[in-house]
C-alpha cells in the first residue's frame, strides 16, 4: 500500500473522521471515465491521450490503458465549501512489466480540469509487475484547499498499466446520521432511539460509520425493525435507474425503493449490456459477501397474477446474478438465477410470482451471485400483473399462446403453461417438442440452434428429431456443446451414411468434402466417428454412392 509523501515524511498513520463516498467508475464506458457534478461536489477529468481497453490483467472488464509517456491522465476532485480534510482515492492497476508511473497530487481551488495542472507531490510509483491485481488506497489531506489535482504520469516507455475501479471518498464533512437507520452511511443514524440502542453495544456505529452490521444489529439488538410489513410495504415497485451517473452506493441513491444493500453496494454503470451513456443500469461490485440490494418490502395482497420483470446482462461463463425472494427479510430462497452460458446482448426476463400471490410482506434480494467481477447488470427492473392477453408461442405472457396446437401440446407436457403463465420453460417445450422454432434459444429445435452434423459451441442443433435422438445417448450435446462427437452421432443416427451435406444425396459434393476434411480430427465429415477424417469415411462415401 502507498502512503502519502509531503516534504518526505509518510502520513498514511494519521486517521481522519468519517468518510463517504464520492465517486465511482469501473472505466466501463469506452467515450472514457463519467465526470460528476452535484452543486460544489465535482470529479472531472482530463484522459490526455489514455484510452479504454476491452480488459487488463484483473478480472474486471473495461479499464484505463496507459502506455505510453504522453499518458498523464488528471482527475480533478472538488470538494467546495463543505470543510473536507482529506480526499481518499482507490483503484486497483496491473502492468506485465514496469511502468514507472508515478501518481501525484497538488491541492487547488479550480473547478475545471486541466491536463496541464500542477501535481507536485508525488505520492508513490505502481512499482508491482506480472500481472498481479493490486490495490492501492491513499488519503490526501486537503489542508485548506477546496480541491485536488490526482495525477498519473506514465513513464518514458511503452510498457501498458490498467488503472481500474477507481473510486473517491471525502472526509471530515459528511453529514453525520442523516440516513435511515435501515441503510448504510456515515457515523449514526437519523433516529437517534435507535442509534443510542445499537451504539450502546456496536460503538463503531457511532464513533466510526454505520455499516451493514450496524443496520443488523437494529433488529439482532431488538433496537427496532428493518422489516416494515403490512401497509407499510410498497404498493408497487417500478425503477429504471435514470440517465444520470452518480457515483454513490445504489441503496444512497434511490431509497424510496431498496432498503439496504449488502457487500459492497452495487452501483450504477454506463456501459455493458443493459447500459449506455444516456441509460444508467445496475452493476455488481466484487467481494464476499455477495454485492446485493434489497427492495423495501412490498405488498402483493391484491395482485391476481404477479410477476416481476426485468433486463439483465453478464459475462458468459461465470456464476450469477440472481434474484431471491424473502417474507421476513432474512431468510431467502432463489427466484430466479441466469444461466452459466449466456447468449449475449440484454435479456428480458418474465419471472412468475404466482406462488407469492396474496401475500402481504415480500423482499427482493438483487444479488451477484459471484464474489468475482462476472460484469452483472439489472435494468428496467418492474412488478406487474400477467394479463391474459393473446400472444405468440415464443413470447412469455398470460397461460396458452396463439397457436392453438403449439398450446395443447406443451400443455399436455407441462400444464403450468395453460394453467399459471407461459413462461421461458413453456418457450423451451414447444420449440423441442411441438413445432414451435423458437429463436435464440439453445434446445433442441430452434432454427438459431446450429446445424446437427457440424460442432458448435452451444448446447443442441435445429433438427429437433435428430437432436433428441443424440441426446438420448449424449446428454452432454444438450447440457454443455454440440462438439465433433455429438455432431458425428447425428451423422450416423439421423441421415443416409455418407450424405454429409444432408441433400439427400451421396455423391461428388459428399466426396469433396472428405478429401478436404482428410486428417481433421473435428470435421462434420468422420462418418464412422472414430475421431478423424479418414479412409473409413472415404470407404462409406464410395459404398453408399448415389451419383
Amino acid at each position: 500500500m502507498l502512503c502519502v509523501m509531503v516534504a518526505s515524511a509518510c502520513i498514511a498513520r494519521l486517521t481522519y473522521a468519517q468518510s463517504c463516498s464520492l465517486y465511482s467508475t469501473d472505466f466501463g464506458s469506452f467515450a472514457g471515465p463519467p465526470d460528476f457534478v452535484q452543486g460544489e461536489l465535482r470529479v472531472l477529468w482530463c484522459v490526455s491521450s489514455a484510452t479504454i481497453a476491452t480488459s487488463g490483467f484483473c478480472p474486471t472488464g473495461n479499464a484505463f490503458k496507459l502506455d505510453s509517456s504522453n499518458d498523464k491522465p488528471v482527475v480533478l476532485i472538488g470538494t467546495g465549501t463543505s470543510g473536507c480534510t482529506a480526499i481518499k482515492v482507490s483503484f486497483t492497476y496491473s502492468q506485465f512489466a514496469a511502468s514507472s508511473t508515478l501518481i501525484k497530487y497538488g491541492t487547488t481551488s479550480a473547478t475545471t480540469a486541466s491536463c496541464t495542472a500542477s501535481a507536485p507531490n508525488t505520492l508513490g510509483v505502481l512499482s508491482t509487475t506480472g500481472g498481479v491485481c493490486t490495490t492501492v488506497n491513499v488519503t490526501i489531506p486537503l489542508s485548506g484547499a477546496t480541491g485536488i489535482y490526482f495525477k498519473f504520469e506514465h513513464g518514458a516507455n511503452s510498457n501498458a498499466v490498467f488503472i481500474d475501479d477507481f473510486t473517491v471518498e471525502r472526509v471530515g464533512c459528511c453529514t453525520t446520521g442523516s440516513h435511515p437507520c435501515c441503510e448504510e452511511g456515515s457515523a449514526g443514524c437519523a433516529d437517534s432511539t435507535v442509534a443510542s440502542c445499537v451504539c450502546a453495544q456496536d460503538p463503531f456505529c457511532c464513533a466510526t460509520q454505520w455499516d451493514a452490521q450496524c443496520v443488523a444489529e437494529v433488529a439482532l439488538f431488538s433496537c427496532g425493525s428493518c422489516g416494515g410489513g403490512g401497509s407499510g410495504c410498497l404498493a408497487t415497485l417500478a425503477v429504471n435507474f435514470g440517465t444520470v451517473y452518480s457515483g454513490s452506493s445504489l441503496c444512497s441513491g434511490f431509497p424510496a425503493v431498496f432498503e439496504r444493500c449488502e457487500g459492497a453496494a452495487p452501483f450504477l454503470t454506463s456501459s455493458l449490456g443493459c447500459a449506455s451513456s444516456s441509460d444508467m443500469a445496475m452493476r455488481f461490485s466484487q467481494g464476499f459477501p455477495y454485492s446485493a440490494a434489497i427492495t423495501r418490502c412490498v405488498s402483493l395482497s391484491s395482485a391476481s397474477a404477479p410477476a416481476l420483470t426485468f433486463d439483465y446482462s453478464k459475462q458468459s461463463g461465470t456464476l450469477g446474478p440472481r434474484v431471491d425472494v424473502s417474507l421476513d427479510a432474512t431468510t431467502w430462497t432463489t427466484a430466479w438465477t441466469a444461466p452459466f452460458t449466456f447468449e449475449g446482448a440484454c435479456q428480458s426476463i418474465t419471472l412468475d410470482l404466482a406462488s407469492l400471490k396474496g401475500e402481504a410482506s415480500v423482499w427482493f434480494r438483487f444479488a451477484s451471485g459471484s464474489s468475482l467481477s462476472n460484469l452483472a447488470t439489472f435494468d428496467d427492473i418492474e412488478l406487474i400483473e400477467l394479463i391474459n392477453t393473446p400472444h405468440e408461442c415464443c413470447v412469455v405472457g398470460a397461460p396458452s399462446c396463439t397457436d392453438t396446437v403449439v398450446s395443447a401440446c406443451t400443455c399436455a407436457i407441462d400444464s403450468y403453461c395453460c394453467v399459471t403463465a407461459w413462461d421461458e420453460v413453456c418457450t423451451a417445450l414447444a420449440t423441442i417438442y411441438c413445432d414451435a422454432a423458437c429463436q435464440g434459444l439453445p434446445v433442441c429445435g430452434s432454427p438459431t440452434a446450429g446445424n446437427c452434423i457440424a460442432a458448435h459451441a452451444t448446447p443442441a442443433c435445429a433438427d429437433a428429431t435428430c437432436c433428441l435422438s443424440v441426446c438420448a445417448i449424449d446428454v452432454y450435446c444438450c447440457d454443455n456443446e454440440w462438439d465433433a462427437a455429438c455432431a458425428a452421432q447425428a451423422s450416423a443416427l439421423c441421415f443416409a451414411p455418407g450424405d454429409i451435406n444432408s441433400d439427400g444425396n451421396i455423391d461428388s459434393i459428399d466426396l469433396a468434402i472428405v478429401l478436404n476434411q482428410w486428417g481433421d480430427s473435428k470435421g462434420s465429415a468422420d462418418i464412422d466417428g472414430n475421431g478423424i477424417v479418414d479412409g473409413g469415411d472415404l470407404t462409406v462415401v464410395l459404398s453408399n454412392w448415389t451419383g
